[in-house]
């Protein structure tokens, strides 16, 4: 089973809970799917293409390994703990319980692999999921560094978990501007919708709806009524 979570980092709620309880394979995609509704995208437009590229804050390779990597290495004996993904403001974190298996080192830590779930690594491994044992964690760091994104964190001594800094919190100043553009819209049509904001700027659906979250979080917006019939109020400093 796996457990994902959307959580505020300053107030103890949760705005989104999904229990996965499919196979292993349609968990992994199901997760994946959970993430990206609510991790941000970017556009891009390159001299190759005149078509936008829509790309995500984190790469999807190295959510899809540290995923991966969850499900195969859970320690199963462990009754009641789940794989959680859990997205914050700041971070995206997924975990799983089970440290270092048995035999493995810590020098040897991402340069060999030690099956805890054999079974689990053959099926993983023979649909593809898995490309070579033990090549994951530097799947990731790769993928990472080719984005120019925060190096990932990880701990192993208790649970295993791989901590994602979100870039889009950290260094991109256009989320300021986003939301000004937001706020704006709003006050000058307070009944728009999600959709019509997306049309209105360069901000998928998904990152709209991000974007009001974090918004309402701020104080800055409440929703008025239901969704259908309802109205935003902007709420000024």
């Amino acid at each position: 089973m796996v457990c994902a979570l959307f959580k505020g980092t300053t107030k103890a709620y949760i705005l989104d809970r999904k229990e996965l309880v499919g196979n292993l394979l349609e968990n992994v995609e199901d997760a994946l799917i959970f993430l990206k509704k609510y991790l941000q995208f970017r556009w891009e437009i390159t001299s190759k293409s005149t078509r936008r590229k829509e790309t995500l804050e984190l790469p999807e390779i190295a959510l899809r390994e540290a995923m991966v990597n969850a499900v195969c290495h859970r320690d199963c004996l462990e009754q009641g703990a789940q794989v959680m993904v859990e997205i914050f403001d700041d971070r995206v974190e997924i975990y799983n319980p089970g440290g270092l298996p048995k035999g493995l080192p810590e020098k040897d830590f991402g340069k060999r692999s030690v099956c805890r779930n054999s079974n689990i690594a053959s099926l993983l491994l023979r649909c593809d999921y898995i490309e070579k044992m033990g090549s994951g964690i530097e799947r990731i760091h790769a993928a990472l560094e080719k984005e120019n994104c925060p190096h990932v964190k990880i701990d192993y001594h208790t649970m295993f978990s791989l901590v994602f800094l979100r870039p889009t919190y950290i260094t991109n100043p256009a989320l300021g501007e986003n939301r000004e553009k937001l706020l704006a819209l709003i006050l000058e049509n307070p009944a728009i919708t999600s959709s019509q904001l997306a049309e209105q700027t360069s901000l998928t659906q998904n990152g709209i709806e991000w974007q009001i979250v974090q918004l309402k979080k701020q104080g800055n917006l409440e929703r008025i009524g239901p969704d259908r019939g309802g109205h935003w109020k902007v709420i000024k400093d």
